[in-house]
């Protein structure tokens, strides 16, 4: 009887959690003209304890991304007529959820524009979410101090001097600056800081990251973002 008392508390432990689990989900809005195509897809968070808070982030998701298409729509009117035989103007926007877990949410939006010439941009744009603290987190709030700023940037020389072949190509030196300030994400027990294309090297090379172990800068993090180690 024992067990079996044990074994009903546990699927009621599993049913509350997952009924508070916070969901993402997705939306996409695609359309052609005679000179560009456009594939926007949209994130909406649902289930946070606090509706309000939930709302004001899905609403700002929702208005960059109409920003954008807005400026896309018109870059594109204006380049239509310098774009090469059959080329035409290109907006797609993706998301990926890379940590959603400790009541905190990392998803990184992958924005690709194409308004004529050789070669289109891509840039990440994350967004983190401190669902507990009802916050947009930016990298300086996981820190006790300052100092995490040196701290990464040895961590992040370590790196390429364990992975000299894979970072060989860089043609400036990485160093966290004010400007990268949203430049990461959370993705299992790493905090992943990125650079964009054309920072530290070619476009070609894509995004140049460094995943640094959480467990690892714990003594540097706030204690309410130590939660984020497992």
């Amino acid at each position: 009887m024992k067990r079996i008392i044990a074994v009903i508390f546990v699927i009621i432990c599993l049913c509350g959690c997952d009924m508070k689990r916070i969901r993402t989900e997705s939306s996409i809005k695609e359309y052609e003209t005679d000179f560009s195509t456009v594939y926007a897809e949209t994130v909406k968070f649902s289930g946070m304890k606090n509706s309000e808070f939930e709302k004001n982030i899905n609403a700002q998701i929702q208005q960059s991304i109409d920003s954008d298409l807005v400026a896309f729509d018109s870059k594109a009117q204006e380049c239509k007529d310098n774009l090469q035989m059959g080329n035409k103007c290109v907006m797609e926007i993706g998301w990926e959820e890379t940590y959603s877990k400790n009541d905190f949410i990392s998803v990184v939006e992958e924005k690709y524009i194409y308004t004529g010439g050789a070669r289109g941009t891509t840039v990440h744009i994350p967004v983190n979410i401190d669902v507990s603290g009802e916050k947009e987190v930016k990298l300086a709030d996981l820190f006790a101090d300052d100092g995490y700023v040196s701290t990464l940037n040895r961590m992040i020389n370590e790196e390429m001097e364990k992975h000299s072949e894979e970072y060989k190509d860089l043609w400036a030196k990485p160093e966290i600056k004010q400007e990268h300030q949203t430049d990461f994400y959370i993705q299992d027990d790493d905090l992943v800081i990125f650079f964009q294309p054309y920072d530290l090297s070619y476009y070609a090379r894509g995004f140049v990251e460094f995943r640094l172990d959480l467990e690892d800068l714990s003594g540097y993090m706030k204690e309410e973002y130590r939660r984020l180690i497992d």
